[in-house]
């Protein structure tokens, strides 16, 4: 294992700070990576009085009140695609992935997305490491141990040669200032340290882990769940999506109950459809 830098110690200080404060909120994944359902706001009983607004004056105070009438409603809402209640409960997420994960998930538009930058810190030194599992398919493994190897070697000398150019140019910077060719530095963000790690970024592999929070209502959620969690969903973001999913269900369980029975009939239904199709 290479020298991690002084912001991916502290990092992996806080994500163990994180999981002893909310184990039940948080996950680890893969050799770096995180997720923790930090806040939700609404739950079921939100989306049951959104829906009833026009009907009632009464309101629920949350989903222990639910009779099966109420549950009844949750589920024909979410069957029949009224999507609009549904969008009244958020979740905020920080999960910390490889760059090549972030690449699939900021395609689900729909929700608030803020990521770490390199432009303004180093970046996060260490690459994600497919585990047996990452890199077996129906038993065989498509990458060899002398292969992964070979592969951590090859990340760590991307990172150290980040820290020995980003030290050389700080002390060219330093030394032109010194001499009196560059300005003194005043507050706030150092615009020359800054384009170095704009440029020295370019370098880092999509292996590399950033650090995101998410926020997303309902709706969108269970369209990521939808498509990620599928088994044809590439391996890594199916193991983010699960870990959401765990800790969105242990927060709202009648919700993700509903929301799993709705996605099987729709599964099974499509699978119906298509049988009938064969034999047409």
């Amino acid at each position: 294992m290479h020298e991690i830098n002084k912001a991916t110690a502290e990092l992996r200080e806080e994500m163990a700070r994180r999981s002893a404060l909310n184990p039940g909120g948080t996950r680890r994944i893969g050799n770096f990576g995180f997720i923790e359902l930090e806040e939700t706001w609404g739950d079921e009983a939100t989306i049951i009085n959104t829906a009833r607004i026009s009907t009632t004056n009464q309101r629920l105070a949350n989903g222990h009140e639910f009779t099966d009438r109420d549950r009844a409603l949750l589920y024909q809402l979410l069957r029949d695609q009224h999507g609009t209640p549904f969008e009244t409960v958020y979740f905020r997420f920080r999960f910390i992935a490889p760059i090549f994960v972030l690449r699939q998930w900021v395609k689900h538009r729909v929700s608030s997305w803020n990521e770490f930058s390199m432009r303004y810190r180093k970046p996060i030194s260490v690459a994600y490491v497919p585990d047996v599992a990452a890199r077996t398919v129906d038993g065989f493994a498509v990458l060899d141990e002398a292969a992964i190897d070979e592969y951590e070697a090859l990340m760590a000398q991307l990172f150290a040669w980040y820290e020995k150019q980003y030290s050389a140019a700080c002390s060219r910077i330093d030394g032109a200032r010194e001499r009196g060719e560059l300005a003194p530095k005043e507050g706030g963000r150092d615009p020359y340290r800054g384009r170095v790690r704009e440029l020295l970024r370019n370098v880092m592999p999509v292996a590399t882990y950033s650090d995101v929070y998410w926020t997303v209502n309902f709706r969108s959620l269970m369209n990521f769940f939808k498509l990620r969690r599928k088994q044809d969903a590439q391996y890594e973001i199916r193991e983010y999506a699960d870990a959401a999913f765990a800790l969105f269900a242990a927060r709202l369980p009648l919700l993700a109950e509903t929301m799993q029975r709705v996605l099987d009939e729709s599964a099974a239904a499509g699978a119906t459809l298509q049988e009938s199709s064969g034999h047409a």
